[in-house]
Protein backbone atom coordinates (compact mmCIF):
# COMPACT_ATOMS: atom_id res chain seq x y z
CA UNK A 1 0.00 0.00 0.00
CA UNK A 2 2.84 1.94 1.06
CA UNK A 3 4.31 1.72 -2.67
CA UNK A 4 1.54 2.31 -4.28
CA UNK A 5 1.22 5.72 -2.54
CA UNK A 6 4.75 6.62 -3.21
CA UNK A 7 4.64 5.71 -6.80
CA UNK A 8 1.65 7.79 -6.90
CA UNK A 9 3.36 11.03 -5.66
CA UNK A 10 6.10 10.09 -7.88
CA UNK A 11 3.87 10.16 -10.86
CA UNK A 12 2.03 13.48 -9.86
CA UNK A 13 5.35 14.66 -8.81
CA UNK A 14 6.99 14.07 -12.61
CA UNK A 15 3.63 15.26 -14.31
CA UNK A 16 3.58 18.89 -12.47
CA UNK A 17 7.88 18.87 -13.47
CA UNK A 18 6.40 18.27 -17.17
CA UNK A 19 3.68 21.05 -17.12
CA UNK A 20 6.07 23.05 -15.44
CA UNK A 21 8.66 22.99 -17.64
CA UNK A 22 6.04 23.42 -20.59
CA UNK A 23 4.89 26.14 -19.15
CA UNK A 24 8.49 27.61 -19.25
CA UNK A 25 8.95 26.27 -22.95
CA UNK A 26 5.63 28.04 -23.96
CA UNK A 27 6.55 31.88 -22.62
CA UNK A 28 10.28 31.56 -24.07
CA UNK A 29 8.67 30.83 -27.44
CA UNK A 30 6.26 33.59 -26.72
CA UNK A 31 8.54 36.32 -25.84
CA UNK A 32 11.21 35.35 -28.58
CA UNK A 33 8.08 35.44 -31.05
CA UNK A 34 7.11 39.36 -29.66
CA UNK A 35 11.00 40.09 -29.90
CA UNK A 36 11.24 38.99 -33.53
CA UNK A 37 8.43 40.71 -34.34
CA UNK A 38 9.11 44.18 -33.05
CA UNK A 39 12.73 43.42 -34.61
CA UNK A 40 11.30 43.13 -38.18
CA UNK A 41 9.06 46.08 -37.65
CA UNK A 42 12.14 48.18 -36.07
CA UNK A 43 10.49 48.91 -33.07
CA UNK A 44 12.53 49.53 -30.54
CA UNK A 45 10.21 51.85 -27.84
CA UNK A 46 8.62 50.19 -24.66
CA UNK A 47 5.05 51.19 -25.89
CA UNK A 48 5.13 49.68 -29.03
CA UNK A 49 6.61 46.31 -28.28
CA UNK A 50 3.90 46.36 -25.41
CA UNK A 51 1.37 46.27 -28.16
CA UNK A 52 3.00 43.98 -30.43
CA UNK A 53 3.21 41.89 -26.87
CA UNK A 54 -0.49 42.29 -26.96
CA UNK A 55 -1.38 41.34 -30.59
CA UNK A 56 0.82 38.02 -29.99
CA UNK A 57 -1.12 37.13 -27.26
CA UNK A 58 -4.40 37.93 -28.91
CA UNK A 59 -3.49 36.58 -31.92
CA UNK A 60 -1.41 33.24 -31.11
CA UNK A 61 2.17 32.86 -32.57
CA UNK A 62 1.46 31.26 -35.69
CA UNK A 63 -1.16 34.02 -36.69
CA UNK A 64 1.08 36.81 -35.80
CA UNK A 65 4.33 35.66 -37.53
CA UNK A 66 2.08 34.92 -40.79
CA UNK A 67 0.84 38.91 -40.27
CA UNK A 68 4.58 39.60 -40.14
CA UNK A 69 5.84 37.77 -43.20
CA UNK A 70 3.08 39.27 -44.93
CA UNK A 71 4.47 43.02 -43.78
CA UNK A 72 7.73 41.74 -45.17
CA UNK A 73 6.14 40.53 -48.00
CA UNK A 74 4.31 44.57 -48.72
CA UNK A 75 7.94 45.79 -47.74
CA UNK A 76 10.02 43.62 -50.26
CA UNK A 77 7.57 45.34 -53.24
CA UNK A 78 7.77 48.86 -52.10
CA UNK A 79 6.04 49.00 -49.11
CA UNK A 80 2.27 51.10 -48.46
CA UNK A 81 1.75 54.34 -48.39
CA UNK A 82 -0.18 55.95 -46.00
CA UNK A 83 -3.87 57.47 -46.99
CA UNK A 84 -2.83 60.45 -48.21
CA UNK A 85 -0.26 59.28 -49.99
CA UNK A 86 1.92 61.48 -48.22
CA UNK A 87 4.68 59.03 -47.20
CA UNK A 88 5.17 55.69 -47.17
CA UNK A 89 3.94 54.00 -44.19
CA UNK A 90 6.73 52.53 -41.42
CA UNK A 91 6.76 48.82 -41.19
CA UNK A 92 5.31 49.22 -37.89
CA UNK A 93 2.15 51.18 -39.17
CA UNK A 94 1.61 48.59 -41.92
CA UNK A 95 1.37 45.79 -39.02
CA UNK A 96 -0.76 47.58 -37.10
CA UNK A 97 -3.22 48.39 -39.92
CA UNK A 98 -3.04 44.50 -41.24
CA UNK A 99 -4.07 43.87 -37.73
CA UNK A 100 -6.90 46.66 -37.49
CA UNK A 101 -8.38 44.58 -40.88
CA UNK A 102 -8.03 41.36 -40.03
CA UNK A 103 -9.16 42.10 -35.97
CA UNK A 104 -12.24 44.18 -37.93
CA UNK A 105 -12.95 41.22 -40.26
CA UNK A 106 -13.50 38.14 -37.56
CA UNK A 107 -15.54 40.88 -35.65
CA UNK A 108 -13.04 41.01 -32.25
CA UNK A 109 -13.20 45.29 -31.96
CA UNK A 110 -13.44 44.77 -28.54
CA UNK A 111 -9.96 42.38 -28.34
CA UNK A 112 -8.05 45.10 -30.86
CA UNK A 113 -9.26 47.92 -28.74
CA UNK A 114 -7.51 46.52 -25.66
CA UNK A 115 -4.47 45.62 -27.87
CA UNK A 116 -4.26 49.48 -28.87
CA UNK A 117 -5.37 51.25 -25.93
CA UNK A 118 -3.58 48.61 -23.72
Amino acid sequence: MRGSRARERQTEDEAKRRAEANERQERRAFRQAVDEIAMAMGETEAKAKATIERSVAALGIEMAQALRHEVERIEAVGGMMTVDGSRRRTPGGVYLLLLKQRMNEAGRKDELKKILTG
